[in-house]
């Protein structure tokens, strides 16, 4: 595991698809002025690689194969996939089905490891995924661990995609859900799991703000 430096603060944030931690993590990183690591759009990253060679998401060899040939990089709030901007075309509903299935390949897991830890040791920094406060920032002095209703994160993301134009089927979202809950749930490789020292935020019934605020006092304290 990469070091930490002494000037290193991170807050990790963890939970189940649909709760809204990269909107609530950005948000509260750019408060903070805080540098938020987008894991989720790594691995995204690499969904876009393989979807465009075309493929087989299942085929863990050939996209292990494929790993030597991606370099991923953030360069403020882009996401840069061998030097290209792919932070818009990585937020769709195809995208994240793929990306479902490959995050729980080991290999896939094992190459963004030691690229989070080296983000994560370098400064303040406000992280979100499912394995964070397990793996990849287990000295993380803030855990957080976000949570709701798998019906409610169906319904916020059926608006969001209403909202952006996509097709959205809410009945199909929730089922999705709860697949992509179990498969992170139970995978080998870095499971979706609430550390025991991670404080947990149902947001089931909390707005945005709601939720960030929490976060930001839970932050405020660690640094008392």
């Amino acid at each position: 595991m990469t070091t930490p430096t002494p000037q290193s603060f991170a807050v990790a944030i963890d939970g189940p698809v649909g709760v809204g931690k990269s909107t609530t993590a950005k948000e509260v990183a750019r408060r903070l002025n805080m540098t938020y690591v987008d894991t989720g759009a790594m691995y995204r990253a690499i969904a876009l690689y393989n979807l465009r060679q075309d493929v087989d998401r299942n085929n863990e060899a050939a996209i292990a194969a494929s790993l030597p040939h991606i370099n991923i990089t953030q360069n403020r709030q882009q996401i840069l996939l061998n030097g290209e901007d792919i932070t818009q075309g990585i937020r769709t509903q195809e995208i994240s089905e793929y990306t479902s299935v490959i995050a729980s390949h080991g290999a896939v897991r094992d190459k963004l490891l030691s690229i989070q830890q080296e983000l994560g040791a370098k400064g303040e920094v406000v992280m979100d995924g499912r394995d964070i406060a397990s793996r990849i920032l287990p000295w993380a002095q803030v855990k957080i661990y976000l949570d709701a209703d798998a019906k409610e994160r169906a319904r916020r993301r059926a608006q969001d995609l209403a909202a952006k134009g996509q097709p959205a089927n809410i009945d199909q979202i929730y089922q999705e859900t709860r697949i992509r809950d179990e498969r992170d749930k139970t995978r080998a490789h870095s499971p979706l799991t609430k550390t025991p020292d991670a404080i947990l935020i149902d947001t089931t019934n909390l707005t945005i703000e709601e939720t960030i605020q929490k976060i930001i006092s839970h932050v405020q304290q660690a640094r008392r």
